[in-house]
């Protein structure tokens, strides 16, 4: 029975308090204005999508901020995530975003309306040191939004013309099938993307990789050097029968043998 109650408590989930308080946590927000906003906007919201839109402004925060209409700085985490909850946020039934309650401490500063419309006389161009209209903010493009784009993609179709993956690390068992080697690898980093790139949610993705025999013996004896990374070259195919993605080895080496090639050129 004790042991049930305690499997009970490990399930249950955070309550929109506990929810609204990591937020604030994670956002660096300390006052209490804000933090009452973020209680305000889990209510509304619900737990799962206040937590959505603060890994949205966690991943904006990642690839450079989002920065001010005016240009003069990047918005505060907080400022990112009020703006995401307000604009993306999709309230239950039955509850709205409380409006006017955006805390003075977490809105970012604007300048003041005179001083963006004062010019010069003489010249009707704005004085130096005056502020001038930004250019819209563009939203971001958010992984969770991504089918309706492919959707209208779809419609027209590229043509490829050859297609090559990349991969290093370190290969995991080696079965040898005679005529090639099998071994399986996985990655689950989601590396640093360009800024404006939606950044897709983490997730384990196996890699089969096949690799020729007689290609495979070049590398084996450098691969028995634990501090050596495997460089593989080839073609990639999903396998959804073994839920991975076949990779098909066109050229394969190791960075220590790359850079043992590229010595000798450098003291000639």
């Amino acid at each position: 029975m004790i042991e049930q109650e305690q499997t009970e408590q490990q399930q249950k989930k955070p309550s929109k308090v506990e929810v609204a308080m990591m937020i604030g946590d994670q956002l660096g927000e300390t006052e209490k204005p804000a933090r009452e906003q973020i209680m305000a906007i889990v209510h509304a919201l619900g737990r799962t999508q206040s937590h959505r839109i603060l890994n949205y402004t966690l991943q904006i925060e990642e690839h450079g901020g989002e920065m001010l209409p005016d240009g003069s700085r990047r918005r505060t985490p907080g400022g990112v995530f009020f703006g995401l909850a307000y604009s993306i946020g999709r309230p239950k039934r039955g509850r709205h975003l409380p409006k006017g309650m955006r805390p003075k401490k977490t809105t970012e500063k604007t300048e003041k309306p005179d001083a963006q419309q004062e010019t010069d006389e003489t010249t009707k161009k704005p004085k130096k040191g005056t502020q001038q209209p930004a250019a819209p903010q563009i939203a971001p493009f958010l992984w969770d939004n991504r089918r309706a784009a492919i959707q209208e993609a779809n419609h027209e179709r590229g043509k490829i013309s050859t297609v090559k993956i990349t991969v290093t690390g370190r290969p995991g068992k080696i079965v040898d099938k005679g005529t090639c080697i099998v071994t399986v690898m996985e990655e689950s980093k989601v590396p640093s993307l360009p800024k404006g790139l939606p950044v897709p949610t983490s997730a384990t993705i196996k890699y089969v990789v096949y690799i020729a025999s007689k290609q495979w013996k070049k590398v084996e004896e450098a691969m028995k050097d634990q501090e050596d990374t495997l460089i593989i070259e080839g073609f990639p195919k999903t396998d959804p029968e073994v839920s991975a993605i076949a990779v098909f080895a066109t050229n394969v080496t190791t960075k220590k043998l790359q850079m043992a090639k590229k010595q000798p050129q450098a003291t000639q």
